[in-house]
């Protein structure tokens, strides 16, 4: 059973069995229950917006190009972790 169905089966509102012994009997651990993931930041929808501007001129352009290319002509310190990441957020193939 997925992570999201063991979530989807927890009620707080049943009054008979708390949150604790529910996520218990489900095997699910309650920080699991209660965790609310976080949306990317500012920064990183910026530089999402800049790669997907000169990606549509150049579509050629890999990780290590674009990194250069956020570096040198936009100004952004970043590595090529985050930008490899970003990539494959935003569902980018170089031709």
């Amino acid at each position: 059973m997925s992570l999201q169905e063991k979530r989807g089966l927890v009620c707080p509102s049943y009054k008979k069995m708390s949150v604790y012994r529910q996520c218990k009997v489900i095997e699910l651990p309650r920080s699991s229950y209660y965790f609310k993931p976080k949306g990317e930041s500012l920064f990183n929808l910026q530089v999402m917006s800049a790669i997907d501007r000169k990606f549509l001129d150049c579509p050629f352009y890999g990780v290590e190009r674009m990194t250069d290319y956020l570096r040198q002509d936009l100004g952004y310190f970043i590595g090529q972790k985050r930008v490899r990441r970003l990539y494959k957020l935003m569902n980018l193939k170089t031709i």
